[in-house]
């Protein structure tokens, strides 16, 4: 029982909490590893040989649309459908019912960053004659919540079939048990950023920058020093700066007198001059200049400015918005 279909959950979750440094747009379109999130997503249903997804979406409908189009740019056809997601997963299945059709069925949280291939999953599913198997990711280390998260499921025809015509479950696992069906749960390497707050969002990061594989610009100023693995933009200009990867450099980055230390991602149109940072995200043309002291398990928004103004008086001089958390260490 080959899956062609996945059914994507790309609304807000009940586990959403704002992350202060990203504040405009769909959590699901923020990069790690310089990709937005649900890129990442497709990228992982078209290595595991899907060919068609639904994206079910709430308010935050038309970024999400504008950035994945028909889909095309991953080898998938990509549609779409407007789902509550206080409704749970038997809501998206009921807006999506003429996708799925009589048709086994991938159901996953937009934002699964998957470290491992699905398709021995769906191989086993399949093997095992199964109507449902849950995929299980486990929570950030040091989270609140020690509870192991869903990250997809697996569905037969039959599952679908029982979540949407009869008694809601709440938890789509115990309806399709309760209802006899064949079920099993299994715990897969991957985690789910926009589950959590910055933490989590840093955690994704750092979990896609530990698959990159080198890429670098044929030429380096001898002034440079690389270390460990890392992709370089060939257009980032890089002069007296020290980076150590897993780490990546967007489009047109300027790097001077920088330390650049692992896992962190930094985008394009930035620029970083006597600085260091590490284990960190630096979004799309954001500057740091001479800041003074280490950045470290930071998120900095797109077009930020962070810098010293190498004023006489030794103060703190802030402009910090609703939400925000200063940390002064």
């Amino acid at each position: 029982m080959e899956i062609a279909k996945a059914l994507i959950l790309a609304g807000r979750t009940a586990h959403d909490q704002p992350w202060p440094s990203v504040r405009t747009g769909p959590k699901h379109l923020v990069p790690v590893a310089n990709q937005p999130i649900l890129f990442h997503n497709l990228e992982s249903l078209r290595r595991a040989g899907l060919i068609e997804a639904t994206i079910a979406l709430d308010q935050d409908a038309a970024p999400i649309r504008d950035a994945v189009g028909d889909g095309s740019k991953w080898g998938l056809t990509v549609r779409y459908v407007d789902w509550q997601p206080g409704s749970g997963v038997d809501g998206a299945l009921a807006a999506a019912r003429e996708f799925v059709a009589q048709e086994p069925l991938l159901v996953e949280p937009g934002d699964i960053l998957h470290r491992e291939l699905i398709h021995p999953h769906i191989a086993a599913f399949a093997r095992e004659a199964l109507d449902a198997l849950a995929l299980r990711v486990l929570p950030v280390t040091g989270a609140a919540d020690g509870e192991a998260m869903v990250g997809g499921y697996l569905f037969s025809p039959r599952a679908v079939a029982m979540l949407l015509e009869g008694p809601a479950a709440g938890d789509p696992f115990v309806g399709v048990q309760s209802q006899g069906g064949h079920v099993r749960a299994e715990t897969i390497d991957g985690c789910l950023p926009c589950h959590g707050g910055q933490d989590q969002l840093l955690e994704g990061n750092r979990r896609m920058l530990e698959q990159l594989k080198t890429d670098i610009a044929p030429e380096l100023p001898a002034s440079c020093e690389i270390q460990g693995r890392m992709l370089i933009h060939p257009t980032a200009e890089l002069d007296h700066t020290l980076i150590r990867g897993p780490a990546i450099i967007g489009a047109r980055t300027r790097l001077s007198h920088a330390y650049v230390g692992p896992y962190s991602s930094i985008g394009a149109d930035v620029h970083i001059e006597g600085s260091q940072i590490e284990h960190s995200i630096v979004l799309d043309g954001a500057e740091l200049l001479h800041v003074g002291a280490r950045v470290d398990t930071s998120v900095i928004g797109r077009g930020a400015r962070v810098h010293r103004a190498f004023a006489p008086t030794n103060a703190l001089r802030l402009s910090v918005g609703d939400g925000a958390e200063v940390r002064l260490s």
